[in-house]
């Protein structure tokens, strides 16, 4: 079904009425590239931000937040998509509604990508009450898509209480996930002796929490030490932005039951703070710009470079290539063209 075959009241319909074909098509709109895809998509997500907000103002008393969001983020081969499964199956247990966004890597060369993170949480994807959705990261950074950001609203709007966002993987420099949900988690591995390297800004100075997975077997000592070593660590970093929180480094396996009491008891401590749900709505609002940001630069770019204006851009393109202008001085000249510098 193509955009202009769908109904747009239709399909919000069915999104905020728990139907998963509603939602995979709706978040495919949203991913997909195509001009006419993308009014469509606008219409949706102008639904979809309205319901949200007026779900958010009539929140029962006796609860604060609408819904949850965190990325699991970290080195490939840490663990992510093991301890997701995991957690999705707790958390389904508990009473949730569980969607996982897992943002697989796309080929630099082919643009393609594998998709094979739900292969990989069979637990979870048995359970009626999880959503799993596999997402090329295409040209984005950071770890994410262009779309994780309306993704997540439409998981939400679809029901799913907590929405988790597994990262491509791709190291220290996962940073833009942290602007597109409530809490990151970092997952790391145990190392041992010359492997323990200095703390890095970046993904870890971002962090609400640390995990050192595979705390098990021959990885427990190391998980240990390295626990050991983050703990002393963070404890150098300034304080963290939400009052009373001090970024904790847990030890935990994603096979066995080690680590998970302590886990669940220190989210438990968090939700009690009582500056969080402020601070919660804060970020939230916080993103919606975040949001407008990116899509605007995406779109100038997009539109920029578009047929209209596609050989004024080639010829600049080759320029830049072979110097005889620099990126800082091309930038400065579009600007003036476009009547926003004198």
């Amino acid at each position: 079904m193509t955009a202009p075959d769908l109904n747009v009241d239709h399909l919000f319909d069915g999104l905020i009425h728990g139907d998963r074909l509603s939602l995979a098509r709706s978040i495919t709109l949203v991913e997909s590239r195509k001009n006419q895809d993308r009014i469509v998509a606008i219409q949706l997500m102008t639904l979809v931000d309205k319901h949200l907000q007026q779900c958010a103002k009539n929140m029962p008393s006796d609860q604060t937040l609408a819904g949850w969001t965190m990325a699991i983020t970290g080195p490939p081969g840490v663990g992510k998509s093991t301890f997701i499964d995991k957690l999705g199956v707790q958390l389904v247990e508990l009473g949730h509604r569980v969607a996982v966004l897992a943002i697989d890597p796309s080929s630099v060369r082919s643009g393609g990508s594998i998709l094979g993170d739900k292969t990989r949480m069979h637990q979870l994807a048995s359970r009626d009450e999880a959503y799993i959705r596999p997402s090329p990261s295409g040209s984005t950074h950071g770890g994410t898509s262009a779309a994780t950001k309306e993704a997540i609203d439409l998981c939400l709007a679809a029901g799913y209480d907590t929405v988790l966002v597994e990262t491509v993987g791709v190291g220290q420099n996962e940073i833009a996930v942290s602007d597109l949900v409530d809490w990151t988690l970092l997952l790391l591995m145990g190392r041992s002796g010359d492997d323990l390297q200095g703390i890095k800004r970046g993904i870890v100075e971002a962090a609400d929490m640390v995990l050192v997975n595979k705390a098990d077997s021959e990885g427990y000592e190391p998980a240990l030490e390295t626990q050991r070593y983050y703990q002393s660590a963070l404890s150098l970093f300034p304080p963290h932005s939400l009052p009373g929180w001090k970024v904790p480094c847990l030890a935990i396996s994603s096979v066995q039951e080690y680590g998970w009491e302590n886990f669940w008891s220190t989210l438990k401590d968090l939700k009690a703070l009582p500056e969080l749900p402020d601070w919660i709505k804060n970020k939230r609002a916080n993103q919606r710009v975040s949001s407008f940001q990116r899509m605007l630069n995406q779109a100038l770019l997009e539109h920029w470079s578009s047929s209209q204006s596609r050989r004024t851009y080639l010829d600049l393109e080759s320029d830049l290539r072979t110097g005889q202008i620099s990126p800082s001085q091309a930038v400065w000249d579009r600007l003036k063209d476009w009547g926003l510098k004198e």
